[in-house]
């Protein structure tokens, strides 16, 4: 086997033949999403291999209007062109039994003048009897035509052993992603967020610039740092693109890069949530933090270019405030106020530009998520619960109060607290905050995305056992 050299593989083709499958079973996991709908995916989806290389799962090439939204499936075509582009090696994902057509002829050619090393895939060969269907793919005139079986495995090791050739290894890395808390940066375009995650990294790894929507993705970056007791806190940074409103995201581009922001907010633990000290807190800021803690993420408010308000303030003092740190206690409650659904989420005042105020953030992310982490007991879970519904014992709806007989926290992300009670249909959004907020200063979890789960109308003998009646 030849030396690994760190190539870029690509997986290209038409709508609907099985890309994402074959991926996932080159892989040897499931990592893309697999559905008979076509266009399911509609991005780059990047695996890096043990062997050192890449592997790459694109949108179908050619999508439709008609298959999706006219703005996705523009993207997913652009995509599926970068794709080609940037790999080396290109794997042309074709479907035996809906033959040769058009659409893929089309593929074929501009992959002729692409100059790569083209290796056609024949899906779909569920049994050997289909092996004949491949026999028209080989006038594309490509010369490893290879037929495989991404449902069963048929033919995948006769791929897997053409690739290890070139590219070492194909197995997805094993690496310890499970150990490390995942922090994304995000917020508005041009509030410094790749200027904060830099400082953190202690390098310009990420491409800062004065012009908004400067990242067009999402940026991954792995460090460990290292508590004052010895204790190695482990991270996985993302970087995002700065989110806009909606009636802002007027192309694929944009929509992509939106969507990638959203995807990595969902898979991370905490975000740290950027906010201009200039501006102050926007309706787009009200919005994504609603967004941020609906997806179960804990919440870091980060007030950066807090040097312009310092500098500000030595200049001519603001009437009303005595110093900059009244000035600070003041900004704190008013972004309080205006943002109700954080709780009291930690906040900090930075400056990217100075490197003031950065250093306490990693450790601030490890120790909220360990809030979110930590045990609660339940019997102080029930006493939390029982004492929120005495002092403001909730609305009588259709003749009925929401009673709540017994709670236990199941999952850490989002914090769920799992609430056996009479109806769950009777319990209003107002009162779920209410109860969802009162835990939330009661367990001291500040910042900590909390869900409420109710299950209701449980049987009368269950019923009389919770309230502590004996059965009739």
């Amino acid at each position: 086997m030849q030396t690994p050299t760190g190539k870029s593989v690509a997986l290209v083709g038409r709508p609907n033949v099985g890309k994402s499958r074959l991926f996932n079973r080159l892989l040897g996991r499931r990592v893309s999403i697999v559905h008979d709908q076509p266009g399911v995916t509609r991005d780059i989806v990047v695996e890096k291999l043990a062997g050192g290389s890449l592997l790459m799962d694109t949108g179908g090439m050619g999508a439709t209007a008609d298959m999706t939204q006219k703005i996705i499936a523009d993207a997913t075509n652009e995509q599926a062109n970068f794709a080609i582009v940037a790999a080396d090696i290109i794997i042309f994902v074709v479907d035996s039994q809906m033959g040769l057509t058009s659409l893929d002829q089309e593929i074929a050619q501009l992959l002729r003048t692409s100059g790569k090393r083209i290796i056609v895939a024949v899906n779909k060969i569920d049994l050997p009897m289909h092996a004949e269907r491949s026999a028209e793919f080989h006038r594309l005139g490509f010369k490893d035509v290879i037929e495989v079986s991404a449902e069963h495995g048929y033919g995948v090791d006769t791929l897997i052993s053409l690739l290890e050739e070139e590219c070492g290894e194909i197995s997805a890395i094993d690496d310890d992603s499970a150990s490390r808390v995942k922090i994304c940066v995000a917020g508005r375009p041009n509030v410094g967020k790749s200027s904060i995650l830099n400082r953190i990294l202690g390098e310009n790894r990420l491409i800062v610039s004065d012009v908004a929507g400067t990242t067009r993705d999402s940026v991954k970056c792995d460090i460990d740092a290292t508590l004052k007791n010895g204790e190695v806190m482990k991270f996985r940074l993302f970087d995002t693109a700065g989110l806009r409103a909606k009636r802002k995201t007027n192309t694929s581009l944009d929509y992509l890069s939106s969507l990638r922001t959203r995807k990595a907010i969902e898979s991370s633990d905490v975000v740290l949530l950027v906010i201009d000290a200039m501006e102050g807190v926007s309706e787009l800021d009200k919005r994504l933090a609603g967004e941020i803690l609906e997806t179960g993420a804990s919440v870091i408010l980060v007030v950066n270019k807090w040097d312009y308000a310092t500098e500000t303030f030595a200049k001519e003092p603001l009437r009303g405030y005595k110093d900059i740190k009244e000035f600070g206690k003041k900004f704190d409650e008013a972004v309080r106020k205006a943002l109700p659904s954080i709780g009291a989420s930690p906040m900090y005042f930075v400056s990217a530009l100075e490197n003031k105020g950065i250093d306490k953030l990693l450790e601030s992310a490890w120790r909220l998520q360990g809030k979110a982490n930590a045990p609660v007991s339940t019997s102080k879970l029930n006493s939390c619960i029982k004492k929120l519904l005495d002092e403001n014992p909730p609305k009588y709806i259709s003749g009925k109060r929401f009673k709540a007989y017994y709670s236990v926290k199941i999952s850490s992300h989002p914090f769920t607290v799992r609430m056996y009670c009479n109806r769950g249909e009777i319990l209003t959004e107002t009162y779920r905050r209410y109860l969802v907020n009162g835990l939330r200063d009661a367990l001291n979890l500040g910042g900590v995305s909390i869900k409420l789960e109710t299950v209701g109308k449980v049987s009368q003998t269950i019923q009389e056992r919770l309230e502590g009646k004996s059965k009739k």
